[in-house]
């Protein structure tokens, strides 16, 4: 497997980046076919994290009135496997929060794709954290800034790092760390690619104690669970993989005559016009925030860029109504392999199929 070019990870509070308003503001504009949102309960099977306009709430329905557990725009996010915690980063810290509170400050962070390095200075970084399969910690990637063309994205000063909740307190677990993508195995021990000296990845296996490879570079398929092995890899999924995830789901876009509907297990839920900009055509959805409630009887879809609305909508998939929801709704997703099977292992880390 060649190295990519990667991209930082966008946030969901990013989707301005994908506003159509780039194509000119002469443009005609992409809107909601027969647009007739109604109100009704939407109560989801289980608790969940979601904030609305920047405020973080934990509750069984976005509901505005519920307690605010912490203030700020989150720029990256990752749930627990257990559902009951999140990690968020919000103003440069790296957060753990729970049902009703903040359980720890993990670390200040900072992106490794910064226009201008502070050479030589340490941190840990905003993004490339995983939960272990339990939920009792969370691993993070401590990095230091020195002169390199683009990212550091296999970072030579790479450590791997894991920050335990009851505790509170950080725990180096390997370096060198030149990887980004690492999962955790089987039974133990965890996962991780690195660079080769001819530009592929080599998957190798960390024991706790020794790290040796598992494939050839370059190799795309890992052959079958190991013997004795009692359940699958772990790894939970980034913001982009949710939305990739979607048709897997279901959860279609589809195209026809100009216009644009949305199908969910094969039933319309809703149809937009096509928008013209200066130089191409768009429509007014968007899939990155989008998702199921717990539960999945509730659609939350993210239509920013409509002409005549620009939010998001939450849909209920049994009557086929929807409704409007406060400004600036986010739903914090829940993805990892246990939940999510359509996966496979390669010599760079876990991918969708």
């Amino acid at each position: 497997m060649r190295l990519r070019l990667l991209v930082p990870l966008l946030s969901v509070f990013l989707v301005v980046s994908r506003s159509p308003n780039m194509f000119g503001s002469n443009s005609a504009t992409s809107v909601i076919v027969n647009f007739s949102p109604t109100s009704f309960p939407a109560k989801a099977d289980a608790n969940f994290f979601y904030s609305i306009n920047n405020e973080l709430k934990y509750s069984d329905q976005i509901e505005p009135h519920a307690p605010t557990l912490v203030h700020g725009s989150v720029s990256n996010f990752l749930v627990s496997p257990d559902g009951n915690k999140i990690a968020i980063v919000v103003k440069g810290r790296l957060l753990v929060v729970g049902t009703t509170s903040v359980l720890g400050e993990v670390a200040r962070v900072d992106s490794i794709y910064r226009t201008f390095k502070p050479i030589g200075r340490h941190f840990f970084r905003d993004q490339d954290f995983q939960w272990s399969r339990d939920s009792k910690w969370l691993y993070l990637i401590r990095d230091q800034y020195y002169w390199s063309k683009g990212s550091q994205l296999f970072s030579e000063k790479g450590e791997l790092w894991r920050y335990e909740l009851d505790s509170r307190r950080l725990q180096l677990v390997l370096k060198p760390f030149a990887a980004s993508s690492y999962f955790f195995g089987w039974n133990s021990g965890i996962y991780y690619s690195e660079p080769t000296g001819t530009g592929d990845l080599q998957l190798k296996f960390f024991n706790g104690h020794d790290s040796t490879n598992v494939a050839e570079p370059g190799a795309i398929d890992i052959p079958k669970l190991p013997d004795g092995a009692v359940e699958g890899p772990f790894y939970s999924f980034a913001i982009n993989d949710n939305e990739k995830a979607l048709p897997s789901m279901n959860v279609l876009l589809v195209y026809k005559d100009g216009l644009q509907s949305l199908l969910i297990n094969g039933k319309k839920y809703l149809t937009v016009t096509q928008g013209k900009g200066w130089d191409e055509y768009y429509y007014c959805t968007d899939l990155l925030g989008s998702g199921f409630l717990p539960g999945d009887k509730f659609f939350l879809l993210n239509t920013p860029f409509c002409g005549n609305y620009n939010g998001q909508l939450l849909f209920d998939l049994k009557s086929g109504r929807y409704q409007k929801l406060p400004s600036n709704t986010v739903v914090f997703s829940t993805l990892n392999t246990t939940t999510f099977k359509k996966y496979r292992v390669t010599a760079g880390g876990i991918e969708l199929k």
